[in-house]
């Protein structure tokens, strides 16, 4: 996740099974990320009123946050679970010094509403 100089960014994420038409009838997911105020947050953007329905058990790896800097730790709701967070240096071709914030194995479902907070 790339912040903006207001600390803030925010994307989706569609997901089907990428190969039937079932996503006609509603058998997708289609998340939001909204990150702010040192919240990262995941919001269903799927309609409700779907025929069928897709569920997935993907569980997200890492996050990681370009240009913030600073947390040790993170707290991970619903669950009301703490993580570490890792600090360090971005190194891309040509440029040196960006810091990345990396919560690793947070334990959430790209189907879930779920919300991070940066302590």
């Amino acid at each position: 996740v790339a912040l903006n100089s207001s600390q803030a960014a925010e994307g989706q994420l569609y997901v089907d099974d990428g190969k039937s038409f079932d996503f006609l009838e509603g058998a997708f997911i289609h998340r939001r990320f909204v990150f702010s105020n040192s919240h990262l947050k995941s919001i269903n953007m799927a309609p409700a009123a779907g025929k069928s329905r897709f569920s997935s058990e993907c569980i997200i790896e890492r996050i990681i946050l370009l240009g913030h800097g600073g947390s040790k730790s993170a707290l991970i709701e619903p669950a009301n679970q703490k993580a570490e967070i890792e600090l360090g240096p971005l190194q891309l071709q040509g440029q040196h010094g960006r810091t990345v914030l990396t919560v690793r194995n947070p334990g959430v479902r790209i189907s879930d509403d779920w919300t991070i907070k940066i302590l």
